[in-house]
């Protein structure tokens, strides 16, 4: 098979940064736990190391697709990208526990939280037709699949994420503090704008757009990392 320029480009915006995100995760899941073992270490931890999985799964999905691609490419793409999206509810449950909510945080009601959302999930990926393969076997959305992930995030993330953390800002009284969390707040945000941008990535065939993107993607996904520990992680 005979590949233009633009798949060696996206071989390299996709597979070489994941590369480094792996190590960089598994650097900062070590840091999270060597310093604690709690609950919120656990949870955010969990984050790390669901999304480690998703992004591992995804450069090995594209590294194949490119030298010797098949339908089994279907089977990789879906777990990574299933894993990559369940990883964010650890984010969610991890705020809570730092909200202290007792009626919400119990650990039954946080592995409720973390059922339902994977759940939710599961059922989008196993959206009928959602998801059609370009001859390269690049996986492209369906315009419904991308309303239905959009209004899913929205509802399972974005809209809590936001309403939490605007309730654990307002228990911060402390300046130190109330920066650290304005960092992890930041890193969150970034979360949430890539996640938008990839769900557009994936069903915008347009060249331009998934270029310039792809080279953003790279600079959220290592910043919000970072900016998720330095913020409030390497205190747990």
């Amino acid at each position: 098979m005979i590949f233009d320029t633009s798949e060696y480009l996206r071989l390299f915006i996709v597979f070489v940064p994941q590369v480094f995100l792996v190590g960089l995760f598994s650097f900062l899941i070590y840091k999270i736990l060597k310093r604690n073992t709690n609950r919120s270490s656990l949870m955010l931890s969990g984050f790390y190391f669901i999304g480690n999985l998703g992004f591992a799964i995804n450069g090995i999905t594209v590294l194949i697709a490119f030298y010797s691609p098949g339908e089994f490419i279907m089977i990789l793409y879906f777990l990574a990208t299933y894993l990559t999206m369940f990883s964010f509810v650890f984010v969610l449950v991890f705020i809570l526990s730092l909200l202290k909510i007792k009626w919400m945080f119990t650990l039954k009601k946080a592995f409720a939280i973390i059922i339902a959302y994977g759940i939710a999930w599961l059922l989008l990926h196993l959206y009928p037709g959602g998801v059609i393969f370009s001859e390269n076997w690049v996986p492209v959305y369906t315009f419904p699949l991308y309303i239905a992930a959009n209004i899913l995030f929205t509802l399972t993330f974005t809209i809590p994420v936001v309403y939490y953390s605007i309730r654990l800002r307002k228990t911060f009284t402390d300046a130190t503090l109330k920066r650290k969390l304005s960092l992890f707040l930041i890193g969150i945000t970034m979360l949430i704008v890539l996640v938008y941008g990839v769900l557009l990535y994936n069903t915008w065939q347009e060249p331009t757009f998934k270029t310039v993107w792809g080279l953003s993607a790279i600079v959220l996904l290592f910043s919000s990392g970072l900016l998720i520990y330095y913020g409030i992680g390497r205190d747990l």
